[in-house]
Protein backbone atom coordinates (compact mmCIF):
# COMPACT_ATOMS: atom_id res chain seq x y z
CA UNK A 1 0.00 0.00 0.00
CA UNK A 2 1.33 3.46 -0.89
CA UNK A 3 2.44 5.84 1.87
CA UNK A 4 -0.24 8.32 0.78
CA UNK A 5 -2.98 5.71 1.33
CA UNK A 6 -1.60 4.76 4.74
CA UNK A 7 -1.32 8.30 6.15
CA UNK A 8 -3.79 9.08 8.91
CA UNK A 9 -3.29 12.85 9.18
CA UNK A 10 -4.97 15.62 7.14
CA UNK A 11 -2.72 15.00 4.13
CA UNK A 12 -3.65 11.32 4.01
CA UNK A 13 -7.34 12.12 4.43
CA UNK A 14 -7.26 14.65 1.58
CA UNK A 15 -5.39 12.17 -0.62
CA UNK A 16 -7.96 9.43 -0.05
CA UNK A 17 -10.86 11.80 -0.76
CA UNK A 18 -9.25 13.12 -3.95
CA UNK A 19 -8.28 9.61 -5.06
CA UNK A 20 -11.84 8.32 -4.70
CA UNK A 21 -13.23 11.16 -6.82
CA UNK A 22 -10.48 10.98 -9.43
CA UNK A 23 -10.83 7.21 -9.79
CA UNK A 24 -14.54 7.58 -10.46
CA UNK A 25 -14.07 10.50 -12.86
CA UNK A 26 -11.46 8.64 -14.91
CA UNK A 27 -13.75 5.62 -15.00
CA UNK A 28 -16.89 7.51 -16.03
CA UNK A 29 -15.04 9.44 -18.75
CA UNK A 30 -13.20 6.33 -19.99
CA UNK A 31 -9.86 8.14 -19.70
CA UNK A 32 -6.84 5.92 -20.52
CA UNK A 33 -4.81 5.15 -17.40
CA UNK A 34 -1.38 3.73 -18.25
CA UNK A 35 1.15 3.24 -15.47
CA UNK A 36 3.32 6.24 -14.77
CA UNK A 37 2.82 10.02 -14.88
CA UNK A 38 -0.70 11.29 -15.56
CA UNK A 39 -1.83 14.83 -16.41
CA UNK A 40 -5.54 15.21 -16.96
CA UNK A 41 -7.90 18.16 -17.33
CA UNK A 42 -11.10 18.10 -15.30
CA UNK A 43 -12.77 21.09 -16.87
CA UNK A 44 -10.48 24.04 -16.22
CA UNK A 45 -8.56 22.20 -13.50
CA UNK A 46 -5.39 20.36 -14.48
CA UNK A 47 -4.44 17.47 -12.21
CA UNK A 48 -1.00 15.88 -12.06
CA UNK A 49 -0.23 12.58 -10.40
CA UNK A 50 1.34 9.17 -10.97
CA UNK A 51 -0.60 5.96 -11.49
CA UNK A 52 1.20 3.42 -9.35
CA UNK A 53 -1.11 0.50 -10.02
CA UNK A 54 -3.18 0.20 -13.19
CA UNK A 55 -6.21 -1.70 -12.01
CA UNK A 56 -8.33 -3.73 -14.48
CA UNK A 57 -11.34 -2.92 -12.28
CA UNK A 58 -10.57 0.81 -12.19
CA UNK A 59 -9.33 0.86 -8.57
CA UNK A 60 -6.09 2.66 -9.46
CA UNK A 61 -3.60 3.69 -6.80
CA UNK A 62 -2.16 7.18 -7.16
CA UNK A 63 0.95 8.94 -6.01
CA UNK A 64 0.76 12.51 -4.65
CA UNK A 65 -2.03 14.50 -6.31
CA UNK A 66 -1.36 18.06 -7.45
CA UNK A 67 -3.35 20.90 -9.00
CA UNK A 68 -1.25 22.40 -11.80
CA UNK A 69 -1.21 26.19 -12.10
CA UNK A 70 0.73 29.09 -13.53
CA UNK A 71 0.72 30.48 -17.05
CA UNK A 72 2.99 27.71 -18.33
CA UNK A 73 1.57 25.01 -16.07
CA UNK A 74 4.84 24.85 -14.17
CA UNK A 75 3.59 25.42 -10.62
CA UNK A 76 1.50 23.06 -8.57
CA UNK A 77 0.12 22.54 -5.10
CA UNK A 78 -1.48 19.69 -3.23
CA UNK A 79 -4.91 18.95 -4.66
CA UNK A 80 -7.79 19.96 -2.41
CA UNK A 81 -10.79 17.59 -2.50
CA UNK A 82 -13.33 20.43 -2.48
CA UNK A 83 -11.57 22.05 -5.45
CA UNK A 84 -11.62 18.75 -7.36
CA UNK A 85 -15.30 18.21 -6.53
CA UNK A 86 -16.18 21.71 -7.75
CA UNK A 87 -14.25 21.14 -10.99
CA UNK A 88 -16.03 17.82 -11.57
CA UNK A 89 -19.43 19.45 -11.01
CA UNK A 90 -18.67 22.26 -13.46
CA UNK A 91 -17.25 19.89 -16.07
CA UNK A 92 -20.23 17.52 -15.77
CA UNK A 93 -22.64 20.38 -16.40
CA UNK A 94 -20.62 21.66 -19.36
CA UNK A 95 -20.73 18.21 -20.96
CA UNK A 96 -24.53 18.12 -21.03
CA UNK A 97 -26.26 19.01 -24.34
CA UNK A 98 -28.06 21.92 -22.65
CA UNK A 99 -25.11 23.06 -20.57
CA UNK A 100 -26.58 21.71 -17.35
CA UNK A 101 -30.11 23.06 -17.38
CA UNK A 102 -32.89 21.85 -15.12
CA UNK A 103 -33.43 18.50 -16.80
CA UNK A 104 -29.80 17.37 -16.72
CA UNK A 105 -27.30 16.95 -13.95
CA UNK A 106 -28.74 19.54 -11.55
CA UNK A 107 -32.55 19.68 -11.59
CA UNK A 108 -34.54 21.78 -9.12
CA UNK A 109 -34.14 20.83 -5.42
CA UNK A 110 -30.99 18.80 -5.99
CA UNK A 111 -27.38 18.86 -4.92
CA UNK A 112 -24.23 18.72 -7.02
CA UNK A 113 -21.15 16.52 -6.55
CA UNK A 114 -19.45 19.58 -5.04
CA UNK A 115 -22.16 19.85 -2.38
CA UNK A 116 -21.94 16.12 -1.80
CA UNK A 117 -18.18 16.52 -1.20
CA UNK A 118 -18.65 19.49 1.12
CA UNK A 119 -20.85 17.26 3.25
CA UNK A 120 -18.21 14.54 3.09
CA UNK A 121 -15.60 16.98 4.39
CA UNK A 122 -17.46 17.47 7.65
CA UNK A 123 -18.74 13.90 8.07
CA UNK A 124 -15.78 11.63 8.88
CA UNK A 125 -17.86 8.49 8.30
CA UNK A 126 -19.18 9.65 4.89
CA UNK A 127 -18.49 7.12 2.11
CA UNK A 128 -15.72 8.43 -0.15
CA UNK A 129 -17.36 6.92 -3.24
CA UNK A 130 -20.45 8.85 -4.44
CA UNK A 131 -22.17 5.58 -5.36
CA UNK A 132 -20.61 3.46 -2.62
CA UNK A 133 -23.86 3.10 -0.72
CA UNK A 134 -25.34 1.38 -3.77
CA UNK A 135 -22.94 -1.56 -3.50
CA UNK A 136 -25.20 -4.56 -2.92
CA UNK A 137 -26.92 -5.04 0.42
CA UNK A 138 -26.49 -2.76 3.44
CA UNK A 139 -24.26 -5.38 5.06
CA UNK A 140 -22.11 -5.62 1.93
CA UNK A 141 -21.81 -1.82 1.77
CA UNK A 142 -20.59 -1.68 5.36
CA UNK A 143 -17.98 -4.29 4.46
CA UNK A 144 -16.47 -2.30 1.57
CA UNK A 145 -17.23 1.25 2.73
CA UNK A 146 -14.17 3.49 2.83
CA UNK A 147 -14.38 6.76 4.76
CA UNK A 148 -11.88 9.48 5.58
CA UNK A 149 -11.20 8.02 9.02
CA UNK A 150 -11.73 4.31 8.47
CA UNK A 151 -10.38 1.68 6.13
CA UNK A 152 -12.84 -0.89 4.72
CA UNK A 153 -13.80 -3.54 7.28
CA UNK A 154 -13.22 -6.20 4.65
CA UNK A 155 -9.48 -5.70 5.22
CA UNK A 156 -9.89 -6.99 8.78
CA UNK A 157 -10.96 -10.44 7.60
CA UNK A 158 -9.44 -10.82 4.12
CA UNK A 159 -5.67 -10.53 4.24
CA UNK A 160 -4.49 -12.83 1.44
CA UNK A 161 -5.66 -14.69 -1.67
CA UNK A 162 -6.82 -17.76 0.27
CA UNK A 163 -9.04 -15.67 2.52
CA UNK A 164 -10.43 -13.88 -0.54
CA UNK A 165 -11.30 -17.28 -2.02
CA UNK A 166 -13.12 -18.24 1.17
CA UNK A 167 -15.01 -14.94 1.15
CA UNK A 168 -15.92 -15.41 -2.53
CA UNK A 169 -17.25 -18.93 -1.99
CA UNK A 170 -19.50 -17.71 0.81
CA UNK A 171 -20.62 -14.64 -1.14
CA UNK A 172 -21.56 -16.67 -4.23
CA UNK A 173 -23.46 -19.26 -2.19
CA UNK A 174 -25.34 -16.93 0.17
CA UNK A 175 -25.82 -13.71 -1.83
CA UNK A 176 -25.01 -13.90 -5.53
CA UNK A 177 -26.66 -17.21 -6.47
CA UNK A 178 -29.90 -16.53 -4.53
CA UNK A 179 -30.13 -13.04 -6.07
CA UNK A 180 -29.76 -14.49 -9.56
CA UNK A 181 -32.56 -16.96 -8.88
CA UNK A 182 -34.92 -14.13 -7.90
CA UNK A 183 -36.59 -11.76 -10.40
CA UNK A 184 -34.56 -8.66 -11.26
CA UNK A 185 -35.63 -5.42 -12.92
CA UNK A 186 -33.24 -5.57 -15.88
CA UNK A 187 -29.94 -7.06 -17.00
CA UNK A 188 -28.34 -3.64 -16.52
CA UNK A 189 -29.57 -3.35 -12.94
CA UNK A 190 -28.56 -6.91 -12.07
CA UNK A 191 -25.09 -6.51 -13.57
CA UNK A 192 -24.40 -3.20 -11.85
CA UNK A 193 -25.66 -4.34 -8.46
CA UNK A 194 -24.59 -7.99 -8.34
CA UNK A 195 -21.33 -7.97 -10.31
CA UNK A 196 -19.77 -4.54 -10.79
CA UNK A 197 -20.74 -3.14 -7.38
CA UNK A 198 -20.27 -6.60 -5.88
CA UNK A 199 -17.28 -8.93 -6.42
CA UNK A 200 -15.55 -6.55 -8.86
CA UNK A 201 -15.63 -3.80 -6.23
CA UNK A 202 -14.11 -6.20 -3.70
CA UNK A 203 -11.38 -7.25 -6.14
CA UNK A 204 -10.46 -3.63 -6.85
CA UNK A 205 -10.37 -2.74 -3.18
CA UNK A 206 -8.23 -5.73 -2.18
CA UNK A 207 -5.90 -5.13 -5.12
CA UNK A 208 -5.44 -1.45 -4.24
CA UNK A 209 -4.52 -2.30 -0.67
CA UNK A 210 -2.06 -4.99 -1.76
CA UNK A 211 -3.96 -7.98 -0.35
CA UNK A 212 -3.75 -10.02 -3.57
CA UNK A 213 -3.17 -9.61 -7.29
CA UNK A 214 -6.31 -8.58 -9.18
CA UNK A 215 -5.59 -10.99 -12.03
CA UNK A 216 -5.58 -13.94 -9.60
CA UNK A 217 -8.80 -12.79 -7.95
CA UNK A 218 -10.50 -12.27 -11.32
CA UNK A 219 -9.52 -15.79 -12.36
CA UNK A 220 -11.10 -17.21 -9.21
CA UNK A 221 -14.26 -15.18 -9.83
CA UNK A 222 -14.46 -16.45 -13.39
CA UNK A 223 -14.23 -20.05 -12.16
CA UNK A 224 -16.97 -19.50 -9.57
CA UNK A 225 -19.26 -17.95 -12.18
CA UNK A 226 -18.91 -20.83 -14.66
CA UNK A 227 -21.32 -23.19 -12.83
CA UNK A 228 -23.89 -20.38 -12.66
CA UNK A 229 -24.14 -20.34 -16.46
CA UNK A 230 -26.45 -23.35 -16.04
CA UNK A 231 -28.69 -21.60 -13.50
CA UNK A 232 -31.95 -19.76 -14.06
CA UNK A 233 -29.98 -16.62 -14.94
CA UNK A 234 -27.42 -18.49 -17.05
CA UNK A 235 -27.77 -16.14 -20.01
CA UNK A 236 -26.90 -13.13 -17.88
CA UNK A 237 -23.89 -14.85 -16.31
CA UNK A 238 -22.61 -15.85 -19.76
CA UNK A 239 -22.75 -12.17 -20.71
CA UNK A 240 -20.70 -11.34 -17.63
CA UNK A 241 -18.05 -13.79 -18.74
CA UNK A 242 -18.06 -13.12 -22.49
CA UNK A 243 -19.18 -9.54 -23.22
CA UNK A 244 -16.47 -6.88 -23.64
CA UNK A 245 -18.26 -4.44 -21.33
CA UNK A 246 -20.35 -4.60 -18.18
CA UNK A 247 -22.76 -2.10 -16.66
CA UNK A 248 -21.76 0.14 -13.77
CA UNK A 249 -23.45 2.94 -11.83
CA UNK A 250 -22.29 6.45 -12.67
CA UNK A 251 -22.35 9.09 -9.97
CA UNK A 252 -20.47 12.05 -11.45
CA UNK A 253 -21.20 12.29 -15.19
CA UNK A 254 -24.20 11.40 -17.34
CA UNK A 255 -27.37 12.79 -18.86
CA UNK A 256 -29.57 10.70 -16.57
CA UNK A 257 -27.71 11.59 -13.37
CA UNK A 258 -29.62 13.04 -10.45
CA UNK A 259 -28.23 14.33 -7.17
CA UNK A 260 -31.29 14.83 -4.96
CA UNK A 261 -30.99 16.55 -1.60
CA UNK A 262 -33.07 14.52 0.84
CA UNK A 263 -33.85 16.68 3.93
CA UNK A 264 -30.66 18.65 3.36
CA UNK A 265 -28.47 15.59 2.84
CA UNK A 266 -26.88 15.35 -0.64
CA UNK A 267 -27.12 11.96 -2.29
CA UNK A 268 -26.82 10.39 -5.71
CA UNK A 269 -29.38 8.72 -7.95
CA UNK A 270 -26.97 7.18 -10.45
CA UNK A 271 -27.16 6.51 -14.14
CA UNK A 272 -26.14 3.31 -15.91
CA UNK A 273 -23.09 3.30 -18.14
CA UNK A 274 -20.70 0.71 -19.58
CA UNK A 275 -17.10 -0.02 -18.60
CA UNK A 276 -14.52 -2.45 -19.93
CA UNK A 277 -15.19 -5.95 -18.58
CA UNK A 278 -12.12 -7.22 -16.67
CA UNK A 279 -13.37 -10.81 -17.12
CA UNK A 280 -13.30 -10.52 -20.93
CA UNK A 281 -10.42 -12.31 -22.71
CA UNK A 282 -9.55 -9.24 -24.74
CA UNK A 283 -5.97 -10.00 -25.79
CA UNK A 284 -6.78 -13.37 -27.32
CA UNK A 285 -9.73 -11.96 -29.27
CA UNK A 286 -7.88 -8.85 -30.46
CA UNK A 287 -5.04 -10.92 -31.90
CA UNK A 288 -7.49 -12.42 -34.42
CA UNK A 289 -8.87 -9.07 -35.61
CA UNK A 290 -7.19 -7.52 -38.69
CA UNK A 291 -6.37 -3.88 -39.20
CA UNK A 292 -8.62 -1.30 -40.82
CA UNK A 293 -9.70 -2.09 -44.41
CA UNK A 294 -9.75 0.58 -47.12
CA UNK A 295 -13.36 0.92 -48.30
CA UNK A 296 -14.59 1.85 -51.73
CA UNK A 297 -17.27 4.48 -51.02
CA UNK A 298 -18.58 4.43 -54.60
CA UNK A 299 -20.71 7.07 -56.30
CA UNK A 300 -18.48 10.07 -57.06
CA UNK A 301 -16.23 9.50 -54.06
CA UNK A 302 -12.66 8.26 -53.98
CA UNK A 303 -10.72 7.46 -50.83
CA UNK A 304 -7.05 6.76 -50.21
CA UNK A 305 -4.78 6.52 -47.20
CA UNK A 306 -2.77 9.60 -46.25
CA UNK A 307 0.80 9.61 -47.57
CA UNK A 308 3.56 10.94 -45.33
CA UNK A 309 6.62 11.97 -47.32
CA UNK A 310 9.73 14.10 -46.89
CA UNK A 311 11.04 15.86 -43.82
CA UNK A 312 7.88 17.91 -43.29
CA UNK A 313 5.36 15.17 -44.08
CA UNK A 314 4.51 16.25 -47.61
CA UNK A 315 1.37 17.76 -49.17
CA UNK A 316 -1.16 15.45 -47.49
CA UNK A 317 0.07 16.40 -44.03
CA UNK A 318 0.05 20.08 -44.96
CA UNK A 319 -3.55 19.84 -46.17
CA UNK A 320 -4.77 18.10 -43.01
CA UNK A 321 -2.93 20.68 -40.90
CA UNK A 322 -4.66 23.50 -42.80
CA UNK A 323 -8.10 21.94 -42.42
CA UNK A 324 -7.66 21.21 -38.72
CA UNK A 325 -6.79 24.85 -38.08
CA UNK A 326 -9.79 26.12 -40.06
CA UNK A 327 -12.52 28.00 -38.17
CA UNK A 328 -15.25 25.50 -39.04
CA UNK A 329 -13.21 22.46 -37.94
CA UNK A 330 -10.98 23.50 -35.02
CA UNK A 331 -13.72 24.05 -32.38
CA UNK A 332 -15.12 20.55 -32.89
CA UNK A 333 -11.95 18.52 -33.36
CA UNK A 334 -9.85 20.51 -30.86
CA UNK A 335 -6.70 19.45 -32.72
CA UNK A 336 -5.48 22.76 -34.13
CA UNK A 337 -1.93 21.50 -33.83
CA UNK A 338 1.29 22.56 -35.47
CA UNK A 339 2.42 21.04 -38.76
CA UNK A 340 5.12 19.06 -36.93
CA UNK A 341 2.61 17.57 -34.49
CA UNK A 342 0.28 16.53 -37.30
CA UNK A 343 3.28 14.99 -39.07
CA UNK A 344 3.96 12.85 -35.99
CA UNK A 345 0.28 12.01 -35.47
CA UNK A 346 -0.35 10.79 -39.00
CA UNK A 347 2.90 8.82 -39.13
CA UNK A 348 1.95 7.12 -35.86
CA UNK A 349 -1.51 6.19 -37.10
CA UNK A 350 -0.11 4.73 -40.31
CA UNK A 351 2.37 2.58 -38.39
CA UNK A 352 -0.29 0.71 -36.38
CA UNK A 353 -3.55 -1.22 -36.82
CA UNK A 354 -5.79 0.98 -34.65
CA UNK A 355 -6.75 3.71 -37.11
CA UNK A 356 -6.23 4.66 -40.74
CA UNK A 357 -6.12 8.36 -41.76
CA UNK A 358 -7.54 9.01 -45.23
CA UNK A 359 -8.33 11.75 -47.71
CA UNK A 360 -11.67 11.69 -49.49
CA UNK A 361 -12.07 13.37 -52.87
CA UNK A 362 -15.05 14.14 -55.08
CA UNK A 363 -14.51 14.72 -58.77
CA UNK A 364 -10.77 14.57 -58.16
CA UNK A 365 -10.87 17.37 -55.58
CA UNK A 366 -9.93 16.68 -51.91
CA UNK A 367 -12.97 17.39 -49.77
CA UNK A 368 -12.63 15.71 -46.38
CA UNK A 369 -10.28 14.14 -43.87
CA UNK A 370 -11.44 10.81 -42.45
CA UNK A 371 -10.09 8.57 -39.71
CA UNK A 372 -11.29 4.96 -39.86
CA UNK A 373 -10.63 2.85 -36.76
CA UNK A 374 -11.19 -0.50 -35.09
CA UNK A 375 -13.41 0.07 -32.09
CA UNK A 376 -11.73 -2.75 -30.21
CA UNK A 377 -8.44 -0.82 -30.21
CA UNK A 378 -10.03 2.53 -29.37
CA UNK A 379 -11.09 4.27 -26.16
CA UNK A 380 -14.68 3.76 -27.34
CA UNK A 381 -14.29 0.03 -26.69
CA UNK A 382 -15.09 0.61 -23.02
CA UNK A 383 -18.32 2.46 -23.80
CA UNK A 384 -20.59 -0.16 -25.37
CA UNK A 385 -20.65 -3.96 -25.96
CA UNK A 386 -18.86 -3.90 -29.30
CA UNK A 387 -18.32 -6.78 -31.71
CA UNK A 388 -14.59 -7.37 -32.39
CA UNK A 389 -14.93 -6.35 -36.06
CA UNK A 390 -16.88 -3.13 -35.42
CA UNK A 391 -15.41 -0.12 -37.23
CA UNK A 392 -15.61 3.57 -36.40
CA UNK A 393 -15.32 6.79 -38.36
CA UNK A 394 -14.26 10.39 -37.66
CA UNK A 395 -14.88 12.95 -40.39
CA UNK A 396 -13.95 16.57 -41.05
CA UNK A 397 -15.25 18.25 -44.20
CA UNK A 398 -12.24 20.41 -44.93
CA UNK A 399 -13.54 22.67 -47.67
CA UNK A 400 -15.66 25.40 -46.02
CA UNK A 401 -17.65 25.98 -49.21
CA UNK A 402 -19.09 22.45 -48.96
CA UNK A 403 -20.57 22.90 -45.48
CA UNK A 404 -24.37 22.83 -45.35
CA UNK A 405 -24.85 21.24 -48.76
CA UNK A 406 -25.59 17.72 -47.48
CA UNK A 407 -22.18 16.46 -48.54
CA UNK A 408 -21.36 15.15 -45.06
CA UNK A 409 -24.45 12.93 -44.82
CA UNK A 410 -23.91 11.52 -48.30
CA UNK A 411 -20.29 10.72 -47.51
CA UNK A 412 -21.11 9.18 -44.11
CA UNK A 413 -23.61 6.81 -45.71
CA UNK A 414 -21.14 5.88 -48.46
CA UNK A 415 -18.38 5.24 -45.92
CA UNK A 416 -20.60 2.99 -43.78
CA UNK A 417 -21.69 0.92 -46.75
CA UNK A 418 -18.14 0.73 -48.06
CA UNK A 419 -16.76 -0.45 -44.71
CA UNK A 420 -19.45 -3.11 -44.31
CA UNK A 421 -18.57 -4.39 -47.78
CA UNK A 422 -14.82 -4.28 -47.14
CA UNK A 423 -15.14 -6.33 -43.93
CA UNK A 424 -17.95 -8.92 -44.17
CA UNK A 425 -17.50 -9.67 -40.44
CA UNK A 426 -18.17 -6.06 -39.43
CA UNK A 427 -21.63 -5.75 -37.86
CA UNK A 428 -21.68 -2.01 -37.19
CA UNK A 429 -20.03 1.22 -38.21
CA UNK A 430 -20.09 3.69 -35.34
CA UNK A 431 -19.23 7.30 -34.59
CA UNK A 432 -19.16 9.49 -31.45
CA UNK A 433 -19.83 13.16 -32.24
CA UNK A 434 -19.93 15.60 -29.35
CA UNK A 435 -23.45 15.92 -27.95
CA UNK A 436 -23.07 19.70 -28.36
CA UNK A 437 -22.46 19.35 -32.10
CA UNK A 438 -26.07 19.14 -33.25
CA UNK A 439 -25.12 19.61 -36.90
CA UNK A 440 -22.87 16.55 -36.79
CA UNK A 441 -25.42 14.43 -34.92
CA UNK A 442 -28.01 15.50 -37.48
CA UNK A 443 -25.74 14.60 -40.39
CA UNK A 444 -25.19 11.09 -39.02
CA UNK A 445 -28.92 10.68 -38.44
CA UNK A 446 -29.70 11.79 -41.99
CA UNK A 447 -27.13 9.27 -43.25
CA UNK A 448 -29.00 6.40 -41.58
CA UNK A 449 -27.09 6.08 -38.30
CA UNK A 450 -29.25 5.39 -35.26
CA UNK A 451 -28.54 7.19 -32.00
CA UNK A 452 -27.69 5.08 -28.98
CA UNK A 453 -26.96 6.25 -25.46
CA UNK A 454 -24.61 9.12 -24.70
CA UNK A 455 -21.14 8.03 -23.57
CA UNK A 456 -18.47 9.77 -21.53
CA UNK A 457 -15.07 10.25 -23.17
CA UNK A 458 -11.96 12.04 -21.87
CA UNK A 459 -12.79 15.48 -23.29
CA UNK A 460 -16.48 15.27 -24.12
CA UNK A 461 -19.76 13.44 -23.82
CA UNK A 462 -20.65 11.88 -27.15
CA UNK A 463 -23.72 10.57 -28.89
CA UNK A 464 -23.07 6.98 -29.94
CA UNK A 465 -24.23 6.78 -33.58
CA UNK A 466 -24.62 3.30 -35.10
CA UNK A 467 -24.99 2.17 -38.72
CA UNK A 468 -25.94 -1.52 -38.46
CA UNK A 469 -25.56 -4.10 -41.20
Amino acid sequence: MADEDAETGPAGTAHRRCSALLRRWLRETHTPTPLGPLRVHVGSLEVRTEIRSNSPTGAHRFGPLHAVGGEEGTTDEALDPSVLAAAISADARSRMPDGGAADSVRPVRTASPAEWMRRALIEPEWDLDPVGSLSGSAAFHELVKESANRLPRLLDTVTDLAEYENWLDKHVATELHPALEAPYASAEAATATLLTRGPLTVIGLLGRYGVADEADMLELLSRRLQPLTHSKAGGLVRRWLNDPTVTDLGGLNGAGLRCPAHPGVPGVEPTYYEIANPLYERTAVEARVPGVPIPEPGEDWSLRAIEVTGDDGGPDVALVHTWMNAEHVAPHWEQAWSLAQWHRELATQLSGDHSLPCLVSSGGRPMAYVELYRVMRDTLSGCYPFHPHDLGVHIAVGEPGEIGRGLGSTLLRALARGLLTADPDCRRVVAEPNVHNRASVGAFTKAGYGRGRDVGLPSKNSALMVYAR
